[in-house]
């Protein structure tokens, strides 16, 4: 478990994924990772920011974010101090093209965090905007193989691994490892409202656990977005 509320930190770098939260200058430029192919999401959590895909222009602002096709060249710039970028990247080492559960993304995806919009899941990504009614839990899980990023930007969070419970604010980053069991519950009395990126989109999805704490997967169906 790692969690991040400072102007920088290195949230995850493995094979599966690349993930920081960065606080840029005006004009200072973030770039894509070096590893190709590699499917990339850009969240801005404060200030402005104008990302050049393939030529085309696209301006976010706070709250707002692109999901960005493997393949795809781009580059962005920071147009306000400071402005706060989340930026996900997923390498999906072991995927073969003939063998993919789901279709490639296709075009570039902004969204509205704030507007509880999704990702569009492929086999690099998944996640979007989860809503919990004051004091839910979800259950027990862990992801094989797959990294798990959360920014708890409402509300009030309490995250539960291994090594016990911690108190995450509204604004609170947090990691965590392929087969690192959590529980993520709602602490207060008011909606909590997650932006998660589960990456890479795989199956099993999640793997929780039976009345006698043995490891239980629910379902082998590839996760192709809300229903």
């Amino acid at each position: 478990l790692f969690l991040m509320a400072d102007e920088y930190a290195l949230l995850c770098d493995t094979p599966l994924c690349h993930a920081e939260v960065r606080q840029v200058t005006r004009n200072e430029q973030l770039g894509a990772a070096a590893t190709p192919p590699v499917e990339t999401v850009l969240c801005v959590i404060d200030g402005q920011l104008t990302v050049l895909i393939n030529g085309e222009s696209l301006h976010l602002t706070a709250m707002q974010g692109v999901q960005i096709p493997a393949g795809h060249a781009w580059t962005a710039q920071a147009t306000a101090h400071p402005t706060k970028v989340l930026q996900v990247d997923s390498f999906h080492p072991a995927l073969i093209p003939e063998q993919a559960l789901m279709e490639p993304l296709a075009h570039v995806h902004p969204f509205e965090i704030g507007a509880d919009q999704w990702l569009v899941y492929t086999d690099y990504v998944r996640g979007g905007v989860l809503n919990f009614a004051p004091h839910f839990a979800a259950d027990k899980h862990f992801h094989q193989n797959a990294d798990e990023i959360f920014w708890f930007f409402q509300g009030s969070c309490r995250v539960t691994t291994a090594d016990g419970p911690v108190l995450c604010p509204a604004g609170t980053i947090v990691y965590t490892a392929p087969d690192e069991w959590h529980i993520i519950e709602n602490a207060g009395d008011e909606p909590l409202l997650i932006f998660l990126t589960v990456t890479p989109n795989i199956v099993p999805s999640h793997t929780f656990f039976d009345a006698d704490g043995a490891p239980l997967v629910r379902s082998w169906a590839p996760l192709r977005g809300p229903r």
